[in-house]
């Protein structure tokens, strides 16, 4: 398979966000490959997930769990929102395996997320690993290493 150009890369990554934004979780969900994997290191540079605490790392069990809860009108934590916009800037391709298909995309994203009178700003460096699916893309990883991982931060109530 050859690389996929720059422009549909862009195309399903403002998409992405867009769903996002949107609170349309399943619609997101669904982007993901049965076995991918969202995460946010908790340190600089961290290389594993399993040997490091993270500050989320969640394959489909657990993102089902995350979602059930934002639709939860009993999840008191939530009540009001999140409410959430993203910007998607400096996409590039990294890498393209032709033989299975995966593409290692990178971009940046700022963020902001709005519940309960407060605005908080995300900055962060993104890379996705993507493999083609029916003419897009599917999710096999997503990680999204906050500029700030290591600072003290209240909860994360929004997926990035």
């Amino acid at each position: 398979m050859t690389a996929p150009d720059l422009r549909q890369v862009e195309d399903f990554l403002v998409a992405e966000a867009r769903l996002l934004d949107a609170r349309d979780w399943a619609a997101w969900n669904a982007l993901f490959t049965p076995d991918g994997i969202y995460w946010l290191p908790a340190a600089p540079g961290q290389d594993d997930p399993l040997r490091h605490v993270s500050l989320i790392h969640e394959d489909a069990l657990l993102r089902e769990v995350r979602i059930r809860r934002f639709t939860d009108s009993s999840a008191f934590s939530l009540q009001g929102g999140p409410r959430g916009w993203r910007i998607v800037a400096n996409v590039r391709i990294d890498g393209h395996d032709a033989a299975s298909g995966v593409t290692t995309v990178s971009s940046r994203l700022m963020a902001a997320e709005y519940q309960r009178d407060r605005t908080t700003r995300f900055e962060a460096f993104v890379t996705h690993r993507l493999v083609a699916a029916e003419g897009s893309f599917r999710i096999a990883l997503k990680r999204v290493e906050l500029l700030d991982c290591d600072a003290a931060r209240g909860d994360i109530n929004l997926y990035l």
